[in-house]
């Protein structure tokens, strides 16, 4: 191994060499090399190569081309070890800080997702998640799709490492839908392999392979022999968790063979530490523990070790060796093990550490301390499944959604090729009619449809606010006392939501009417984003919104009303200071049997916004 690093120290000096003897590429060069690095996918060894050569004569490049450069780097370099992560940390505010001193948006956005990704890897989680918010605004804030793609996939999986997979999922079909948008395939792929893996993580196993299987045919079919390998070793994961050992292992064994031969040490420690685990389900001690002592010798050379595949390694570890009966040796290792995933909060590591240490402290006859390891164990268990059961209502409550969705488009598509096929065959009829009465239909038609278009036109005005182009307080009305009654006959659940502008007054009054009227269709649309297809949104009057929440209980429609008053804070409206943010209070109220009408409920979601008003505004209510 020694001599192979030698080796490929100085063959990367040798390129180096080779990199800094190249002349600068010229401009349409440059841009096809960048939009390549950028959109496609190459093996890793190949996209460190080329990044290098670009940097080698950066100086002679554009400040645009110098950014994009920088965010090539960031993601270019080696990502095996803690080490490596920190100082990738180090050199990302290095290039933050030049970026936000020559307001370069677009590579602060990027230079955050990298940063945040590292951090992520450093188990530094809230540090990560408060990155990958700040990049994910300033992307919203420049338009940018594309940047907005790579930031939900990364925030996503992060999202779904840590547990919330239905918002990890949410956030990485989003993503998978902008790269499909945008034609960049390889990025699309690289989404539905980490949408696999949150499937995996929920235990909706048919479904994580239904997409494994998908993608190696893909990457077998592209030649893709670095994906293709980390899609086998996903399924080796997902087969080990089925407890289907004899599929998995071969797969582990394809990846360790190919993570030797690439000499990516951190991965070949990691494949070794699970074809362990598989081992030790078998009942193969002997042969699990040689995998670790193998993987040891590359994860305990130094001390920037990757944290959390060490961490793993002392869980399998301390198995092992309860397997083995040397029941001392392993509490030592779980000492090791549990901190580390307690600063990730990985409640499945944990959950594991305390089964593994009550058996041995059982085993040693230490039966209390052994007990208090086994509640631990049953509390970080039911943890965990509960957080599991929330994480599956919520992903079968966005999937409806978005079947719904899909659904209403799919009909819209269908009528407009079925009222393209009737147009079709109407003029191939009035094509071989008499100019005359071929002209006549003409008038006809274009009287017709002036006067249908006229009478929809009166119709919208009469039923929508002329200014946010929701419903207006008639509309609303309306459609709130049909569904009271609905709700009153059949028993069903049904909330309303009273949101008011604060300090809308003083905004028309500071600002002038005409800012005034920017806030009131920012927020209209805001709501009606957050809100599903079969609620509806009005206006109110003056600066106050309705919203009408079909099916819903009190508590989900406090989520609806938290989820739109955080999304109003975020808004950015054209004349409105940063100093000075727009902010809503929001009353809540779900229909009770001893309410009338519809108004003693709205009545009810009035008061509960009124003591939002009184206790500070910028707040969430419910109805007493």
């Amino acid at each position: 191994m020694k001599i192979l690093k030698r080796w490929s120290l100085l063959l990367w000096l040798g390129m180096a060499q080779v990199w800094a003897a190249q002349a600068p590429l010229t401009e349409p060069e440059l841009s096809l090399e960048l939009q390549q690095l950028e959109d496609e996918t190459p093996p890793l060894r190949e996209f460190r190569e080329r990044v290098a050569a670009l940097a080698a004569h950066g100086e002679d490049y554009s400040v645009e081309a110098q950014g994009r450069i920088a965010r090539l780097q960031c993601w270019a370099r080696p990502s095996e070890r803690d080490d490596d992560y920190q100082e990738t940390v180090r050199l990302a505010d290095e290039a933050l800080a030049k970026a936000r001193a020559r307001k370069d948006r677009i590579t602060e956005s990027g230079m955050l997702a990298c940063r945040a990704f590292h951090q992520q890897l450093l188990g530094n989680m809230d540090a990560a998640r408060q990155d990958y918010d700040d990049a994910l605004t300033l992307a919203r804030r420049l338009g940018d799709s594309r940047q907005r793609a790579d930031i939900l996939s990364l925030r996503g999986e992060m999202y779904s490492y840590q547990g919330e997979m239905a918002e990890g999922l949410m956030e990485l079909m989003d993503a998978h839908q902008r790269y499909e948008d945008l034609g960049l395939e390889s990025k699309g792929r690289e989404v539905l392999a980490k949408i696999a893996n949150a499937y995996r993580r929920m235990g909706l196993y048919e479904r994580a392979e239904g997409y494994f299987q998908e993608l190696e045919y893909d990457y077998r079919k592209l030649g893709d022999k670095e994906h293709l390998v980390d899609i086998h070793s996903q399924q080796g994961l997902l087969y080990t968790e089925m407890g289907e050992y004899d599929r998995a292992l071969p797969l582990m064994a394809e990846a360790e063979i190919y993570y030797l031969t690439q000499q990516q040490e951190g991965m070949l420690a990691w494949s070794r530490v699970e074809m362990a685990t598989v081992l030790l389900n078998q009942g193969k001690t002997e042969q699990a523990m040689a995998k670790l002592e193998q993987a040891s010798s590359l994860l305990h050379r130094g001390k920037g070790t990757d944290s959390v595949t060490r961490g793993h390694w002392y869980i399998v570890m301390a198995t092992t060796l309860d397997a083995m009966g040397k029941s001392a040796e392993a509490l030592r290792y779980l000492d090791q093990a549990e901190p580390i995933f307690a600063k990730e909060q990985n409640l499945r590591f944990l959950a594991w550490v305390h089964e593994v240490r009550a058996r041995v402290l059982e085993r040693q006859g230490r039966i209390k301390e052994a007990l208090g390891n086994l509640k631990q164990y049953v509390k970080t268990k039911q943890a965990l499944e509960q957080m599991l059961r929330e994480q599956r209502s919520l992903q079968m409550r966005f999937e409806f959604d978005l079947a719904r969705k899909e659904l209403e488009n799919q009909t819209l598509r269908s009528q407009q090729q079925l009222q393209a096929e009737k147009l079709k065959q109407l003029q191939e009829r009035r094509y071989w009619q008499y100019l005359v009465v071929t002209l006549l239909i003409l008038v006809m038609g274009i009287l017709v449809i002036h006067q249908r278009g006229r009478t929809r036109k009166m119709h919208r005005l009469a039923m929508t606010d002329e200014l946010t182009g929701i419903h207006n307080r008639r509309q609303i009305q309306a459609k709130g006392r049909k569904w009271f009654n609905e709700a009153r006959e059949g028993g069903k659940p049904l909330c309303v939501l009273l949101l008011d502008i604060d300090h809308f007054k003083k905004v028309n009054d500071t600002l002038g009417h005409h800012v005034g009227d920017l806030v009131l269709t920012a927020v209209a649309q805001c709501i009606e984003d957050q809100l599903r297809s079969l609620d509806r949104v009005g206006r109110n009057g003056g600066e106050e919104f309705l919203v009408l929440l079909p099916d819903t209980r009190l508590d989900e429609a406090a989520e609806v009303a938290e989820r739109i008053r955080q999304q109003v804070s975020l808004l950015n409206i054209e004349g409105v200071p940063e100093e000075h943010p727009i902010r809503i209070s929001i009353g809540c109220a779900e229909y009770r049997p001893e309410d009338d009408n519809l108004g003693e409920l709205v009545r009810r979601a009035d008061e509960a916004m009124y003591q939002a008003k009184l206790a500070g505004r910028n707040r969430v209510v419910k109805a007493a």
